[in-house]
């Protein structure tokens, strides 16, 4: 077998530098899941369990898959509708891929408008969450400040013996002024304008930064993956260092035994595992593609994952001892201290923020942290979407500046549909967007057809080989192993529960106590198959279209004595090895 592999097109981009692939993959990696969205399940999920279980789902479920997705990538080294086209039963994957991703690229700009917002009031004389009085506030409200936090506890909690239903001025900042929240999914309200403006803004910027290329976002990508770990240790030094914030580190770090026995903890941790290293949508597919033929992806996906895991880690530190920090103030325990979910962080830490000397310098220095770990995995996602047209139309190439065009066009399409979550209601079809678009049941499925595509249909075998060609002595048997059970195993086993669970064990959709209408639910459902539709629908298609048996379509790859000879997808002929 030659060791160049298929032959690189030369109209694609590869990484400049060895290490352009693990900043890109571990900035994509490393966002928003590890700081906003990691610290909110742990905090409903019981703490020190919910932190065992999402370390497990990593070693198990996480890192087999970016290894499984980067190497096949690589291997073939072209768009993600290509390298599927190997398994073309299995071609669907990559259309359902796609989708996911234009779901996360819609939605997940929309954290980056609200922590925009934050960062721009974090300039305010005084933080406007720190205090009432301010038109968005109601007569119950309660504010925390350093001059009289004592007085101000003990009338929060006269208040709820008493039975008032009192509320703190950062939670109102968050439902009332970024939000606007109204009372549900029917009430959609008007449009935030602050918010409309950051969201173009935020879209100028990624425009900016993807619209040449990996060439390009690559050296964006050493800033914004770099940046947010020192300012995250500078929120964790502080954090650790305040008053009460043993309490938090204990609720965070020591495990409820008795939670390691709900499985809704095991499967909060797995979607978490899912959504921050991003397994399950194409993204690693098309990064792996980019690298050279024996780039050494078994390391680097290794480091990817622990990498991922250690940020979530210390994100935990950093928001537990501001709970705990909190909780201390207001003379309440963690669990008790600020309600979970997606506006945990912009409730409970905000607020902490404001007891601390200097607090807009603190506020600043938080959200800054936040919008650069949220711009790389954007502009990651982002590229991978613009790749798929640009991989995939030979006419689209021939135009000229074709990529400008495409992403230009990709970036306001997205924009637009993000408007709807900017509006009062906006919070209510985030959340569908949150747990059922491109998360939930669906990517597992994905992962799951992944897993059965090349370990059962392609063929570990064949797809051994060709990592061994890529390696080198570096892929030992041990590692062979290791990888045989977890694809063969583990990984399908794993992500076929889950799904399971999703469909017919998942509680109904909540955002606080609203429960969402049946419509609203079926919704969010239809949204999760729009993705993974795609699969039998595709492999249906090809079937009856070739007129073949399912034996024939397992791959289109087949090794005879050490040479290779790989099809193109379309035409049929022979590609010329380099």
């Amino acid at each position: 077998m030659t060791s160049s592999g298929p032959q690189k097109l030369s109209w694609r981009q590869t990484w400049g530098k060895p290490f352009d692939f693990l900043f890109a993959a571990a900035g994509y990696c490393v966002g928003l899941g590890n700081v906003w969205r990691f610290p909110y399940l742990c905090f409903e999920n019981g703490g020190g369990a919910f932190v065992f279980a999402y370390i497990m789902c990593t070693l198990l479920l996480g890192i087999p898959m970016i290894i499984l997705e980067t190497s096949f990538g690589q291997y073939f080294r072209s768009g993600i509708m290509k390298t599927w086209s190997k398994v073309p039963l299995f071609k669907g994957i990559a259309i359902a891929c796609l989708v996911c991703i234009f779901h996360t690229n819609t939605y997940y700009i929309v954290v980056l408008a609200w922590v925009t917002k934050y960062l721009v009031s974090s300039f305010s004389y005084t933080l406007p969450w720190s205090v009432c009085g301010n038109p968005w506030n109601s007569e119950n409200c309660v504010q925390f400040l350093n001059r009289n936090t004592t007085s101000n506890a003990t009338m929060h909690a006269n208040a709820t013996n008493a039975g008032i239903n009192t509320i703190s001025a950062a939670e109102e900042f968050w439902t009332k002024e970024v939000l606007g929240k109204s009372s549900g999914i029917d009430d959609v309200g008007s449009l935030k304008p602050d918010l409309v403006l950051y969201l173009a803004i935020l879209w100028m910027i990624t425009y900016f930064a993807t619209f040449k290329g990996i060439k390009w976002s690559s050296k964006v990508v050493y800033v914004t993956a770099t940046l947010p770990i020192i300012l995250i240790l500078i929120v964790l030094i502080r954090g650790c260092l305040l008053e009460g914030a043993g309490d938090g580190l204990y609720f965070y770090l020591v495990p409820k035994l008795h939670k390691l026995g709900e499985l809704e903890v095991w499967v909060s941790a797995a979607t978490q595992v899912a959504f921050s290293t991003g397994i399950g949508v194409g993204t690693l597919v098309l990064l792996g593609s980019f690298n050279k033929y024996n780039h050494n992806f078994f390391r680097d996906s290794i480091l990817i994952g622990v990498v991922n895991g250690f940020s979530s880690f210390l994100s935990g530190f950093a928001v537990f001892s501001a709970l705990g920090f909190m909780a201390n103030k207001l003379g309440t325990t963690v669990e008790n201290v600020a309600k979970s979910g997606p506006g945990l962080i912009f409730i409970a830490y905000p607020q902490s923020i404001s007891l601390l000397p200097f607090p807009q310098i603190w506020s600043c220095i938080f959200f800054v942290t936040l919008l650069f770990l949220g711009f790389d995995s954007q502009f990651v996602v982002e590229e991978c979407f613009v790749n798929f047209f640009i991989d995939s139309s030979p006419k689209i190439r021939s135009i000229r500046w074709h990529r400008e065009i495409v992403t230009a066009l990709m970036c306001f399409i997205k924009f637009l549909i993000g408007l709807s979550m900017l509006t009062e209601g906006g919070i209510y079809v985030f959340e569908i967007y949150n747990r059922y678009a491109a998360a939930g049941w669906c990517v597992f499925l994905i992962c799951l057809c992944e897993a059965i595509a090349i370990a059962w249909v392609y063929g570990l075998d064949i797809h051994f080989e060709a990592m061994k060609d890529m390696l080198g002595n570096f892929f030992g048997s041990w590692a062979r192993t290791w990888l045989l059970i977890s694809w063969k195993i583990i990984s399908p086993v794993v992500c076929a529960g889950i799904v399971l669970f999703y469909l017919f064990g998942v509680k109904s959709l909540k955002v606080g106590d609203y429960v969402y209408p049946l419509w609203a639910q079926c919704v969010a459902h239809m949204m999760s198959l729009s993705s993974v539709i795609f699969i039998p629908g595709y492999a249906a298609y090809i079937k009856f279209k070739s007129g073949k048996s399912f034996a024939e379509l397992r791959r289109v790859v087949e090794f005879e004595d050490k040479k290779k000879k790989i099809f193109d997808d379309e035409a049929c002929v022979p590609l010329e090895m380099s």
